[in-house]
């Protein structure tokens, strides 16, 4: 008898745990469907900006510099 009933607690709080992991579930998708939108149009505009601000880093070092990108020239011992 004991264990009937713990087997049938056992598949109640089974059944709870899914029930609940579906619902979670279906609410963060439905979350995230919405703010797809909105999240791709800020990481849209923080891109154009980043590339905005290195170009006119690049423009404004363009005289100056005699090191390529990536380039690295050790100067110690000058």
């Amino acid at each position: 008898m004991k264990n009937i009933l713990t087997g049938i607690a056992a598949l109640i709080v089974g059944a709870f745990t899914l029930i609940m992991a579906t619902v979670m579930g279906l609410f963060i998708s439905v979350a995230a469907l919405l703010t797809t939108p909105f999240i791709k149009r800020k990481f849209a505009y923080a891109h154009a900006e980043t590339r905005f601000n290195r170009g006119q880093i690049h423009t404004a070092h363009q005289g100056s510099s005699n090191v390529i990108d990536g380039e690295y020239e050790d100067i110690s011992r000058r």
